[in-house]
């Protein structure tokens, strides 16, 4: 593999890494924050679950839609069924 490819016929400076889902949830934060400084209550185990499910479930929404255009509707169930469970 050529240096400086992302394994398709383009190099970095091609490619248009627009983040599509900045305004939603930040599953990574939302699915791995211990954050200290969150309030401690009897569901906040519950409480990070759900947003960690949020996120995910965001993502998959933005995802599909970037997707759809490829028509390849294996891979938008498969989307649709990964979104199922995260709701």
């Amino acid at each position: 593999q050529e240096l400086g490819t992302l394994g398709f016929e383009c190099t970095l400076e091609e490619v248009d890494l627009e983040d599509i889902t900045k305004n939603q949830v930040n599953t990574i934060t939302a699915c791995t924050s211990q954050d200290p400084a969150l309030p401690t209550f009897p569901n906040h185990s519950d409480f990070l679950q759900n947003k960690c499910l949020q996120g995910i479930y965001q993502d998959l929404n933005a995802y599909r839609a970037e997707l759809k255009n490829l028509n390849d509707q294996n891979m938008l169930v498969t989307i649709d069924e990964m979104m199922k469970v995260s709701m």
